[in-house]
């Protein structure tokens, strides 16, 4: 979908954007009305996001600059140390001179992003001096052609219904997921496969944006493994061939240190079992909440004894590791952060809420930068590395800390999607939801709204690439 395109789509469903001025959103007198001031004070640039290299692209004023263009100026932040490559210095915040031009009533520059990262271009009054002189900043970024190739998708694979210990049904949760702005979601009750499916099933008469995967949390080991997206129950499926399983799990357990415990090698023997199991089904298999703590009234004990935790994470069996579970005490990710590059290194790494309730849904996602939302590309892109776990949990007084963790271009880039990206994708994600919750009410059969909003969040990153 093309800019102009994605702009009236998202006119007509009466979004609120925080990226373009010149998005109109509906006002109560039901009109349509300007946010002038929603983005870099109403300078709307051609697009936001760029392929390292020579690109070309324009920012458009807002009206009360319409015509007075020559009175103002554009340079430009480098975000890599505010450095142009060139001075024989490092200054504080500097901005650099770019070429530019007016062309149909706008601003036309010639850029030339040499590195991948954040770029602001800073629009100044010419009379006016220092920090006088400011007007707004239009910040955009530029990638390595491997990512700009991609798409980002936030999701959430692990979360809990009443159909296992949940507080709430299903289909509140599902909804919920809509709510918090997610792209996919896979309910993973314990040891029930079936809700998942029954989901999916529920809410593929709806032309939505939402992918839905299948998950169960299962529990033949201590240690509690995802089933992510497998084709089939792991724990009916284990029901069903027990002998071929427990005859792996044999063989894998002679492979253990002898000076572990018997109870330590078989669970660590189990647990690989799943993952080989959940492999042969065609799903992910993650390896979650390493350092959940449990907390009786008793007192608070870690989940899984420390030997055996380190024997799974070290030898590398999963797929994936939850560093992020939102649920977790705080203890559990700075263990984790601690334990992951000790022991594993290099294997990708998710982000889940481990809800029970829908109030705790959204604090926690993982980032998926694939080619498409469908079930195989989030595969293949969790499987190479192509993954985020963030916590959306953390709060600096009334700030909301988002913590990203994985590859490094990937967590930087996401800091960028944060403000310039997530805020509207998040709020086109919220009403589409919102229109599916009517049509599931009302028991309507029109869906032309629920698709035209499916439409305005599958458009808006295309809308952003320049």
């Amino acid at each position: 979908m093309d800019r102009k395109t994605f702009i009236k789509s998202i006119a007509v469903i009466g979004a609120s954007p925080a990226f373009a001025a010149s998005v109109p959103a509906k006002g109560a007198d039901g009109k349509n009305k300007t946010k002038s001031e929603s983005f870099g004070g109403g300078f709307v640039p051609s697009a936001r996001i760029f392929k390292t290299g020579r690109a070309k692209l324009t920012i458009r004023p807002p009206e009360k600059y319409a015509g007075k263009l020559s009175s103002l100026s554009v340079s430009i932040l480098y975000g890599d140390a505010a450095w142009d490559g060139k001075s024989d210095s490092f200054s504080w915040a500097k901005d650099f001179p770019v070429k530019y031009r007016e062309e149909n009533g706008a601003f036309a520059i010639d850029a030339d992003f040499k590195k991948e990262c954040r770029y602001t271009f800073v629009v100044k009054d010419k009379k006016r001096g220092g920090n006088e002189s400011f007007v707004a900043s239009v910040p955009v970024y530029a990638l390595g052609e491997d990512i700009y190739a991609l798409r980002p998708f936030k999701g959430d694979s692990h979360i809990h219904s009443t159909n296992s210990d949940g507080k709430n049904s299903p289909e509140e949760v599902a909804l919920r997921c809509y709510e918090v702005g997610l792209d996919y979601q896979a309910i993973s009750d314990h040891s029930v496969y079936s809700t998942s499916e029954d989901m999916k099933r529920k809410f593929s008469r709806f032309p939505t944006s939402m992918s839905f995967f299948n998950a169960e949390e299962c529990h033949y080991s201590h240690a509690h493994i995802q089933n992510f997206g497998g084709s089939q129950s792991l724990t009916e499926y284990v029901k069903k061939n027990r002998g071929e399983f427990d005859a792996l799990v044999a063989e894998i357990e002679k492979t253990l240190p002898a000076d572990a415990s018997a109870v330590v090698r078989r669970n660590v023997a189990v647990a690989e079992a799943e993952f080989d199991f959940i492999r042969r089904l065609g799903g992910i298999a993650v390896f979650n909440h390493p350092f959940w703590e449990a907390e009786p009234k008793k007192g608070k004990y870690t989940h899984m004894e420390s030997r055996m935790l380190d024997l799974i994470a070290g030898r590398k069996k999963f797929d994936a590791y939850e560093l992020v579970n939102s649920t977790c005490a705080d203890i559990a990710l700075a263990r984790a952060l601690c334990h992951y590059p000790r022991h594993c290194a290099g294997k990708p790494v998710i982000g889940c809420t481990d809800a029970h309730s829908v109030d705790s849904q959204g604090t926690g996602y993982t980032i998926v930068f694939a080619k498409s939302c469908d079930f195989p590309d989030i595969k293949d892109a969790v499987l190479g590395g192509k993954s985020l776990a963030v916590d959306a949990y953390s709060s600096h007084g009334s700030k909301l800390q988002r913590l990203a963790f994985g590859d490094e271009r990937l967590v930087r880039f996401s800091y960028f999607l944060f403000d310039e990206y997530f805020p509207l994708h998040d709020e086109l994600v919220a009403r589409e939801g919102k229109l599916i919750k009517g049509a599931l009410e009302s028991g309507s059969k029109d869906y032309s709204e629920i698709a035209e909003a499916a439409r305005a969040v599958e458009g808006l990153y295309e809308s952003m690439l320049g």
